[in-house]
């Protein structure tokens, strides 16, 4: 697992160890963390080395930021992640992608998303998610590595803000998903990574009936103590944090 250190990593781990055997790996010291940069091409291969899978959740997680900042961690670091499970014969890789992806139908309008809307970034950083995905599609069809994109909503375990509440994915509902992208029979996919909430904007049935996937959580159990910014709904998709 990359990115071991992050928000969504510490929210994930404890959910994971009872059925997989993990190798964390992140740039920042931790407990159990190998620590390295992962556009080293030899620290990749060294950390995928005889992995049954590797779960991509290595990136700059602020959708504010520019190329110039964003390109290191979340575009060259990536291409050195899945040249490595090629190099090692890895033949699975779960990619951290991102709601931001498609966040400008939002922006647009739209009442909801479905998971075969076309791609439609709301930023740069969502941008590199949609190059992440149809990156890892190319791996799949030219060397058989099977990917699964999972379009990571708000992770928390409670939403922080009224504007979370469509695209909240809780800490039970992110190990859920994972378990199901790191055990369905999928070659290539991608998927919205959300939980069962009511406000029903992202849409994630191709995870339901493709990964298996069955959220749990809701964010309305939430909403009576949350604070009221849906005057910012515009720039909501922006606000979706990966952590």
């Amino acid at each position: 697992m990359t990115g071991a250190a992050g928000g969504v990593a510490r929210l994930l781990l404890d959910g994971l160890r009872p059925a997989f055997e993990l190798r964390l790996t992140d740039r920042t010291p931790g407990p159990g963390i190998v620590v390295g940069d992962l556009r080293e091409a030899g620290f990749a291969r060294e950390v995928c080395a005889r992995a049954g899978a590797v779960v991509h959740l290595a990136a700059d997680p602020d959708p504010g930021q520019e190329w110039s900042q964003l390109r290191g961690p979340n575009a060259d670091a990536l291409v050195s992640v899945l040249d490595a499970a090629v190099a090692a014969r890895v033949p699975r890789v779960v990619l951290a992608s991102s709601l931001h992806a498609v966040g400008g139908h939002v922006d647009a309008g739209a009442a909801e998303v479905g998971e075969d809307a076309p791609a439609h970034p709301c930023c740069t950083y969502g941008a590199l998610k949609v190059f992440a995905e149809q990156l890892g599609r190319v791996y799949a069809d030219r060397w058989g590595l099977r990917v699964v994109c999972l379009r990571l909503g708000g992770v928390r375990e409670a939403p922080a803000a009224r504007s979370w509440l469509p695209g909240w994915l809780s800490g039970a509902d992110l190990v859920r998903l994972v378990t199901a992208a790191l055990t369905a029979d999928v070659r290539y996919g991608v998927y919205h990574g959300v939980s069962a909430n009511s406000a029903r904007l992202w849409r994630c049935d191709r995870a339901q009936a493709e990964l298996g996937y069955q959220p749990r959580d809701d964010a309305a159990r939430h909403a009576a103590l949350l604070p009221d910014d849906l005057a910012g709904a515009a720039a909501g998709a922006r606000r979706l944090h990966l952590t």
